[in-house]
């Protein structure tokens, strides 16, 4: 991403509050703990390295999909 990171896109979500309950998965070559850890604490759902094992993507989707008949994700843009 230019001159903006995952990072900063998971911060920026996190804190506007009509997006702030939107689901997010960090994919990334990153696999530091103390990364994983800084975007779990900004409010990612699941992070996931890349290569992407086909396993792991699967299951955080499902998460997800379970995660999204869990909450109520906000409209964007009067979009459901």
């Amino acid at each position: 991403m230019p001159k903006v990171d995952g990072i900063e896109v998971l911060r920026r979500l996190k804190s506007d509050p009509q997006l702030r309950k939107l689901p997010v998965i960090m994919l990334t070559t990153t696999d530091d703990p103390r990364e994983i850890q800084r975007c779990h604490l900004l409010g990612c759902n699941s992070y996931i390295v890349k290569p992407v094992d086909y396993d792991k993507f699967a299951e955080a989707i499902k998460q997800l999909g379970m995660f999204v008949s869990l909450v109520q994700v906000p409209e964007i843009n009067g979009m459901p």
